[in-house]
C-alpha cells in the first residue's frame, strides 16, 4: 500500500511546529515532527474545532432579519421563539441536519449546543446526529419559567446539562434550582451573560456556571472578577457584529479568563468556524488586537479547557483524535488561518486514525 505525507505543520497552544502525518494509504501510521520526506501538501495539521456555542435548532429560520437582540431571540415572545413554536419537526429537523453537517465538512469535531424546547427540543437534536458527526454536548432549558423539580431532573437526565438564556429572563428561584441539580447530577450548567445590557456580575457567579456566553456589555471590574471565580467566557463575534456589539477579548485574554468561541444563533450565520476565527481577528482589532495564534487557539482549545479535553496533537494514533489538514500558500500560515483560509481549504479530515482527503489534496 502506498505510504504518503501530508502537511508542514502542526498546530500546539503555544504555536506551529514543523510536523506532518506519514499514511499508509488512508491511515495514519504516525504524527511526525519535523520535515517531512519529500513530497507533502502544504498544509496545517490541527486539532478538531470545538464551537463552544451555538443554536441549532434555529437553522431552519435563517436568514434572520435585521432587528435587536430581545425582538429577535428573545423568550418568551421573541422572533424565533414565535417559528419554533409554528414550525413543524421535521422542518427544524431538515434544516438541523444540514447545518450539523456543515460543521462536519468544516472541521468541527464537536459542538455545545443550547437547545429550547424542553425535552422535546433535546430529543430533536439528537435526532439530528448520526455516525460521523461532530460530538454534540446537548443544554437543554425548562419550556416555560414554571418548572417543577421532577420536570427539571427529567431535562437534565436527558441531556448534559442546563444553557439558559439571560437569568434576568427567569426567576431566580428557577435559576437556583435549575443550577443545583445540574450540579448535583454532574451536569454543565451556563448561560448568556451581559450581552447587552451589564448584568451583576456577583449574581452571575453566585449561580456558579459552568462558563457564560457573551459579556460585551461587562465592564473590567466584572472580567476581573470572573478570572477570579474561573469561569470561561464564550465569545460569538460574528453574531455580535449583527447586532452590533463587540466582545473584548484582549481584555478577557488579559485577566486570564478562559476564551472560547461559538457560532451561536444558525438563523444568523453558518456554524463554520473558519470564518469565527477570522472574526474574532478583526474585531479584536477595535480592542487593541491578539495574535493570529491566539484566534486560533481560541477554536480549537478554548472549547477543550471548558469541557476538560485539554491536549495537543499526539505523536500516538488515538481512535479519539480528530484531525484537521488545511491547506496554506506560503510561510506564514497563522497570518492565512485568521485572513484569507477558507473551508474549502480544507484538504483532510481524521476520525479513528482514517483520513479522508479530498480531490484536490
Amino acid at each position: 500500500m502506498e505510504r504518503t505525507s501530508i502537511g508542514r505543520w502542526l498546530l500546539t497552544p503555544e504555536g506551529l511546529v514543523e510536523g506532518y502525518l506519514r499514511l499508509e494509504g488512508d491511515q495514519i501510521e504516525e504524527v511526525c515532527e519535523g520535515k517531512p520526506q519529500g513530497d507533502s501538501a502544504k498544509a496545517v495539521v490541527r486539532k478538531g474545532f470545538i464551537n463552544a456555542h451555538t443554536h441549532v435548532g434555529d437553522s431552519f429560520a435563517y436568514p434572520a432579519p435585521k432587528i435587536g437582540v430581545e425582538a429577535l431571540v428573545g423568550p418568551p415572545d421573541g422572533h424565533k421563539h414565535k417559528l419554533l413554536r409554528t414550525t413543524s419537526a421535521e422542518r427544524k429537523l431538515d434544516a438541523m441536519r444540514r447545518s450539523v453537517d456543515l460543521m462536519r465538512r468544516t472541521g468541527t469535531c464537536a459542538f455545545i449546543d443550547f437547545r429550547e424546547e424542553g425535552l422535546e427540543g433535546v430529543s430533536l437534536l439528537k435526532r439530528t446526529v448520526s455516525s460521523g458527526s461532530p460530538k454534540p454536548w446537548i443544554l437543554g432549558r425548562p419550556s416555560s419559567i414554571i418548572a417543577e423539580d421532577s420536570e427539571i431532573d427529567r431535562l437534565i437526565s436527558s441531556c448534559d446539562g442546563i444553557g439558559m438564556s439571560a437569568i434576568r429572563d427567569w426567576p431566580l428561584d428557577l435559576a437556583s434550582r435549575l443550577s443545583e441539580r445540574a450540579h448535583a447530577l454532574h451536569r454543565i450548567f451556563a448561560f448568556h451573560a451581559s450581552e447587552t445590557v451589564r448584568e451583576s456580575v456577583d449574581s452571575i457567579i453566585a449561580l456558579r456556571p459552568d462558563f457564560v456566553v457573551h459579556m460585551t456589555c461587562a465592564q473590567e471590574d466584572d472580567i476581573a472578577k470572573l478570572a477570579n471565580a474561573k469561569i470561561p467566557v464564550v465569545v460569538c463575534p460574528r453574531t455580535n457584529e449583527f447586532f452590533g456589539l463587540t466582545p473584548d477579548i484582549p481584555k478577557l485574554l488579559k485577566h486570564g479568563v478562559t476564551v472560547a468561541l461559538g457560532t451561536d444563533n444558525c438563523m444568523i450565520n453558518h456554524p463554520d468556524m473558519m470564518e469565527e476565527i477570522k472574526a474574532a481577528y478583526r474585531v479584536s482589532k477595535l480592542k487593541g488586537g491578539i495574535s493570529p495564534l491566539d484566534a486560533v487557539v481560541l477554536a480549537v482549545y478554548g472549547g477543550r479547557k471548558i469541557l476538560k479535553e485539554e491536549g495537543n496533537i499526539s505523536k500516538e494514533v488515538d481512535a479519539k483524535d480528530d484531525l484537521v489538514v488545511i491547506r496554506v500558500s506560503g510561510e506564514d500560515p497563522l497570518r492565512e488561518l485568521v485572513s484569507s483560509a477558507r473551508s474549502e481549504d480544507i484538504i483532510g479530515l481524521a476520525r479513528g486514525g482514517k483520513v479522508w482527503r479530498s480531490e484536490t489534496g
